[in-house]
């Protein structure tokens, strides 16, 4: 259900094709595009272990994809947190919770850190200042679940 881009970005991904390796950060380019060329295809995706990582997201009850979901993982590299489902141009990266996080990993860290609604989706299912509220809330699962 569209979740394994914010893992991707979350996790600092390599997602290697035919023709070239890109990370993560470049590979989303937009809602529902990407870097791929005309004839490319991902032929494999690199994902390094992190030290502990967690992922939350509220679903769409009938489509079961995200309306909000959050990715936050602590690796070799630092903290990343991701989001999908919830952003206008699609997958983002969360770095105001990442900067409260590398602090102090743990819940209370993200009290400050909330995103803005200007940047979300806003459909019928939901509007912007509700995802940016099921953003915030999913990033606090995504860390206890970690």
């Amino acid at each position: 259900a569209a979740d394994y881009p914010a893992a991707c970005l979350a996790l600092g991904a390599a997602i290697r094709t035919n023709r070239r390796e890109i990370a993560a950060d470049d590979f989303f380019t937009g809602l529902f595009s990407t870097a791929l060329g005309e004839g490319e295809i991902v032929t494999e995706v690199l994902l390094p272990a992190p030290k502990r990582a967690g992922y939350a997201k509220f679903p769409h009850p009938a489509s079961r994809y995200a309306l909000a979901g959050v990715f936050a993982a602590q690796t070799a590299g630092g903290v990343r947190v991701a989001a999908t489902g919830a952003g206008a141009d699609g997958v983002f990266r969360l770095q105001e919770m990442e900067a409260a996080l590398e602090k102090s990993w743990g819940e209370a860290a993200l009290e400050g850190a909330r995103p803005a609604a200007g940047a979300m989706l806003a459909d019928l299912h939901a509007d912007r200042e509700y995802r940016a509220h099921l953003v915030h809330v999913m990033a606090h699962r995504a860390v206890a679940a970690a």
